[in-house]
């Protein structure tokens, strides 16, 4: 079998092997892929490709006659044309779970991070000095209005709940409040669809986001959903960049509609350095940190390999998002 790596991560890249030579793949059966090359002649051989963020377009596919399987390292979809894949009896599968904790965990740092304006404090000065110009609030009686309370959104509710904020959130099925043995009621003070979109973003002193990007969520928040919120109010995004409408964005945080937005994603990965957004003061910008940790990235590779173990055994990848395709 033969597997091109198209990760950055030089952390999954050592476990994924570690593990893949436990099952009996050498090392001569992977692959690391040089994203800075041209993808299509270093994939050509490609039964496998395990895919970080790169796009695996209908060109990259069409070029692969012998790929069995697109497995992605995170939980997101957006980059690949699943459809196209089913339709040459392709398997896609992602990673679902195995970071929930890990970016919940981050998303709260970053509200933290908004809360006590570090952004605005000047670490340079003495502390009395940086003291006196920064102001920043505690988050315990704000209301935090979740978009998307899925795996990650119900963690992160669950932690919101743990400093004393209001919840509300909005998902799919609303009327499905139970995760598992969970009752997501327990951990959202206010619970429903999109008819309570408008509402909340005007409720909400902060925002996040925990949303698939789709055609249906690309752009959701836009110049009216900025209109809408208060003027203290922040983003949080850790999904995806094109849920936000990039324009309205950088309008809303110079004209100062928003008090600040943090991100975890952008739009271009890596982002240009001089990207007018990263020239503002209140736009916080990791980079795409929030769902790698020592213990996720150890149970994304042990269901990576899962997967793998199964296709060489002609049997059907356990997290496959085309579940139409059999053998």
């Amino acid at each position: 079998m033969k597997i091109k790596l198209l990760t950055r991560s030089s952390d999954l890249n050592k476990i994924l092997i570690s593990k893949l030579n436990q099952i009996g793949l050498n090392a001569d059966a992977i692959t690391f892929v040089d994203y800075k090359q041209p993808l299509s002649r270093q994939l050509v051989d490609a039964e496998v490709i395990v895919n970080g963020f790169g796009n695996i377009d209908k060109t990259i596919i069409d070029g692969c006659p012998n790929l069995q399987l697109i497995q992605q390292t995170g939980i997101g979809i957006d980059n690949v044309d699943v459809s196209y894949c089913t339709s040459k009896s392709i398997f896609v599968a992602n990673v679902p779970l195995a970071n929930a904790v890990s970016v919940a965990e981050h998303t709260l740092f970053l509200i933290l991070y908004l809360a006590k304006q570090i952004f605005s404090a000047d670490t340079n000065n003495h502390i009395s000095e940086s003291r006196a110009r920064t102001l920043g609030s505690e988050i315990q009686g704000k209301t935090l209005f979740i978009i998307g309370l899925g795996a990650t959104g119900l963690e992160v509710a669950k932690r919101a709940k743990s400093f004393g904020m209001q919840v509300i959130a909005v998902t799919k099925n609303p009327f499905l409040k139970k995760s598992g043995a969970v009752d997501k009621a327990y951990f959202v003070d206010n619970l429903g669809g999109s008819e309570i979109l408008s509402e909340s973003v005007s409720r909400a002193d902060y925002i996040s986001l925990h949303t698939p990007l789709t055609e249906q969520t690309k752009n959701m928040i836009g110049p009216k959903e900025f209109a809408l919120m208060k003027k203290s109010s922040f983003l949080v995004n850790v999904a995806r960049a094109a849920i936000v409408d990039r324009e309205a964005l950088f309008t809303a945080l110079c004209s100062n509609k928003i008090s600040g937005a943090a991100f975890d994603v952008f739009w271009e990965e890596p982002p240009d350095p001089n990207d007018r957004l990263l020239k503002l003061q209140n736009f916080i910008l990791t980079p795409h940190i929030a769902g790698w940790t020592a213990e996720s990235v150890d149970t994304i590779a042990r269901i990576i390999v899962t997967n793998l173990e199964r296709l060489a055994r002609a049997q059907i990848p356990l997290t496959i998002v085309n579940p139409e395709l059999t053998y």
